[in-house]
């Protein structure tokens, strides 16, 4: 796997999930909606355990092929940034919807 695919897929899976956690943190502050509430916990419930499922992979990825390594941890990186994010989401919607 080349260099940049490995950093392109820690990319991704962190804007899947960044762009469905904004949206559904948006939805809910411009409507007021509980739905859109209720999707970003749900997206918190299923996306942790998948982005957790990503960083194991790579983990074991880069144990596998230790040339990938550094590689590897910049998309591990990449992936822990949305912890913070969804805390703080989290809090906002709490704060606005409790």
């Amino acid at each position: 796997m080349k260099d940049s695919k490995i950093i392109n897929l820690g990319k991704a899976v962190f804007t899947v999930f960044f762009s469905m956690g904004t949206f559904c943190l948006l939805g809910a502050l411009i409507t007021n909606d509980d739905w859109f509430a209720g999707a970003g916990y749900f997206l918190i419930f299923f996306g942790a355990p998948a982005n957790l499922l990503c960083i194991l992979g790579l983990l074991i990825y880069s144990a596998i092929d230790t040339s990938k390594f550094k590689e590897c941890m910049t998309a591990i990186l990449i992936l822990t940034a949305n912890i913070p994010i969804a805390f703080i989401y989290a809090v906002i919607g709490i704060s606005l919807f409790f």
